[in-house]
């Protein structure tokens, strides 16, 4: 009776955690009401409870179990099925190393010690005790936790790989099973189990940074294309204006051709051949950007943050990002393709932007000197050079937002972490 009552409990505690990461790692406007979060978790709870009574194999059961498992949460976060995968398949991640350490340390080390205590005591003191004081310490590290699913998150995943990853997930801890029934040394079982982690993590970073990649080609591809085809109705259009020149010549009609020269002369001027590629940008992000292009620099843009509830106004925001691009629209202007990348995204508590350049390398003592008041590699202009990014040191340290700098030989990258509202 007493083993039943602590499955149960722990039952919920995993249908918990399934469903409250889920719910943290998806959009705000994408989360499920507190019915369906409720919901969600009874039904959790049934189909473990179901399976782990039931007379199947077990090993067979917790395959379907678990895949039952995912299907429930991405019903239920079918607006963000992705995000809800990568929330699920961490979570379940979480609770299937859990489950390993916990009974392979008790089938190993605790029944050979032979102590006088009953068997679903000892369960309950070494295992499931540990494991909802572990649960208790993982909600204490939630923004840890949450930080990783959303880093997850937003390498921009397609469906495909989610789903690879989290089968992936299912049959290894399958495997976990079997193991445990065997009797391979412990040691051997551990080694096997960090092997398998750290495989994991580096093949998903390695995979999930070129799938990242591979759509900013993708969205380059087809700014290029779109370009392509501006330059053909140019060259058709000039080729037409030519012809007009020349009888206008033929004609001696030069104050005409004069007219013609010169629009042709002021179109020119005004075209941008820098490539503008971006997803879901915002107007105040646009606005800032646009000067950059019409500078004639390339601009990539992925602006997946939601930026209402910032612990800044729009036009505190404005000015930041006025400054840092305008300095990155300065310094490029010698170099060879210039480029300006922009992504932000929705962190745990706040929002991330990642402004970078491909311009020159800033020496590392001026890292920390180029915040200062006043501070300019430029030559100064009636006082007016030094100040842009003081003002974006200051609006950050008002909200308690944090600035990091990396520069090197191939691109200078400004990262911004600027909370929400406490309201």
């Amino acid at each position: 009776m007493l083993l039943k009552i602590c499955d149960l409990l722990n039952t919920f505690c995993q249908a918990f955690i399934f469903t409250w990461v889920t719910q943290n790692i998806v959009d705000k406007e994408k989360r499920i009401s507190k019915k369906s979060f409720v919901t969600l978790i009874g039904l959790i709870c049934a189909e473990v409870i179901a399976f782990t009574y039931s007379n199947f194999h077990s090993p067979f059961a917790n395959f379907l179990m678990i895949v039952l498992v995912f299907l429930l949460v991405a019903v239920f976060f079918r607006k963000s099925i992705i995000e809800a995968l990568i929330g699920v398949g961490i979570s379940y991640f979480i609770i299937a190393m859990l489950a390993y350490f916990l009974v392979t340390f008790y089938q190993t080390v605790l029944i050979g010690l032979n102590l006088p205590i009953r068997v679903d005591v000892q369960m309950l003191l070494f295992i499931f005790v540990p494991a909802w004081i572990i649960y208790g310490v993982l909600y204490k590290v939630r923004r840890s936790i949450f930080g990783v699913a959303i880093f997850f998150r937003n390498l921009r995943h397609s469906l495909f790989f989610v789903l690879i990853i989290d089968i992936s997930l299912v049959i290894l801890d399958t495997f976990r099973i079997e193991w445990t029934i065997e009797s391979m040394n412990i040691f051997f079982k551990f080694f096997i189990y960090l092997l398998a982690f750290i495989s994991f993590v580096s093949v998903t970073v390695f995979f999930a940074k070129i799938n990242s990649k591979s759509k900013e080609v993708e969205m380059l591809n087809k700014a290029l294309n779109e370009k392509i085809v501006e330059l053909k109705k140019l060259k058709h259009d000039y080729g037409s204006e030519i012809s007009t020149l020349y009888g206008l010549y033929q004609l001696k009609r030069y104050d005409r051709m004069g007219e013609i020269l010169k629009d042709i002369v002021d179109r020119y001027q005004m075209l941008s051949f820098a490539i503008n590629v971006s997803h879901k940008i915002n107007p105040i992000v646009f606005s800032v950007l646009h000067h950059a292009v019409c500078a004639g620099i390339n601009v990539i843009t992925i602006d997946e943050a939601n930026y209402d509830n910032l612990a800044i106004t729009h036009n505190e925001l404005l000015k930041l990002l006025s400054n840092i691009v305008n300095n990155a629209v300065d310094v490029l202007k010698s170099s060879k393709n210039p480029t300006i990348r922009y992504k932000s995204y929705n962190s745990f508590n706040g929002v991330t932007i990642v402004i970078s350049n491909n311009g020159p390398e800033i020496p590392a003592e001026l890292k920390n000197k180029i915040f200062e008041p006043g501070f300019s590699t430029k030559s100064k202009e009636a006082g007016d050079r030094g100040y842009g990014l003081s003002i974006v040191k200051d609006i950050m340290n008002r909200c308690g937002g944090k600035i990091y700098l990396k520069s090197n030989s191939e691109y200078t990258q400004f990262k911004f972490e600027i909370p929400n509202t406490n309201l």
